[in-house]
């Protein structure tokens, strides 16, 4: 095996070279290595709490945004393989009428397309949606204010003829998973996915409570000059989509990626196979426009040098997290910084940590 210590302070360097860099628009960042050739490997570098100067730890918990979208597609299709409906059934078949009386083309969408996004229907979250949460960040949320936004926009395209990422889809699957098995999706997804995999840092708050136990990273928006805390927005915010909803770590979001693609979360070999199932992403398409794919609640990168990544990323006020997973190189990588900088992420955070990695484990 490797020296770990070297590894370790390679990365360790990459890290703080990333928060020190002049380019860089977040005040500390955290990250999680797990490669076969040198083991588990934590991080931290800058500031975790700006008011109080305290650093970042690599087990705070941070909230992660879009990455609690693999989860809900993990409970989705233990549904299916239980037969409580099928990938292919339309929305009436899965859903209430007055959840699904809001979208006229509801007859031929299907749970597959809401689970990669070929559904056609519109985001939720546009500029106004952000200005409203921004404004009254502690609110509580109703799942049906989504659906509505959602509904009152034009479809992007005919269900199954386009590709476009919309949180909706995702809000209508907490929806489906309710419906279902008769409890909240949050409910679902601790008892499916977290109890199992002992994710016992990881969390779902329900709505109202905006506290987060233990050790944590503080969120941050910048606007003129000024660092906003936006720590505190409700969990209900995006919902099964993201938003503030998931609580977690690096050390836990590893766990659960390499749990799923080792099938530990399923029956059946052929449901991670279907999961897998790739759909192109339009070049340039938002919010994931560096991505070449989309699956049942997964995003392929085919990164310089052909190397392969499979994984979710997440965005949220405050926040920009990953977990990915590199399959020619059995190395998962995770992390955050505490600013929505998605743009950030892949240059200063996983594009130094990768070339170091293959660079140092190529034959």
């Amino acid at each position: 095996m490797t020296n770990q210590k070297d590894i370790g302070s390679q990365l360790q360097a990459a890290l703080n070279a990333a928060v020190e860099s002049p380019d860089t628009n977040f005040p500390g960042a955290m990250l999680y290595v797990r490669s076969p050739e040198f083991g588990p490997w934590a991080g931290a570098a800058g500031l975790g709490e700006l008011k109080t100067n305290t650093a970042m730890r690599p087990d705070d918990r941070f909230r992660a945004g879009s990455v609690i979208k693999p989860f809900v597609s993990v409970v989705t299709l233990q549904l299916v393989e239980e037969g409580r409906f099928s990938l292919d059934d339309p929305l009436p078949g899965v859903l209430p009428g007055d959840v699904t009386g809001r979208f006229a083309a509801r007859d031929e969408i299907t749970v597959r397309m809401l689970l990669n996004h070929t559904s056609g229907i519109a985001d939720w979250l546009t500029e106004a949606a952000i200005a409203e949460v921004m404004a009254n960040p502690g609110r509580v949320r109703e799942v049906d204010e989504y659906l509505d936004l959602a509904a009152a926009q034009e479809p992007y395209f005919a269900p199954g003829k386009g590709w476009r990422y919309s949180n909706t889809d995702y809000n209508l699957l907490g929806v489906v998973i309710a419906q279902a098995t008769g409890r909240s999706w949050r409910k679902a997804v601790r008892q499916r996915v977290f109890e199992p995999l002992h994710l016992e840092d990881t969390l779902l708050p329900e709505p109202g409570d905006l506290s987060i136990p233990g050790n944590y990273a503080h969120g941050y928006l910048f606007m003129e000059g000024e660092a906003l805390d936006v720590t505190a927005v409700d969990p209900s915010m995006a919902g099964a989509a993201g938003g503030h909803a998931l609580v977690t770590t690096t050390t836990d979001l590893a766990r659960f990626l390499d749990a799923l693609l080792a099938g530990e979360l399923f029956r059946y070999a052929e449901t991670l196979d279907e999961m897998l199932t790739f759909v192109d992403a339009p070049e340039g398409s938002f919010p994931i426009s560096e991505a070449a794919g989309y699956s049942l609640g997964m995003m392929k990168y085919v990164l310089p040098g052909g190397i392969e990544m499979l994984g979710h990323g997440g965005d949220t006020a405050g926040f920009s997290g990953f977990v990915y997973y590199l399959p020619a190189q059995d190395i998962t990588i995770s992390g955050v910084i505490n600013a929505m900088e998605p743009m950030s992420v892949l240059p200063q955070i996983i594009y130094p940590t990768l070339e170091m990695l293959v660079r140092e484990f190529s034959p």
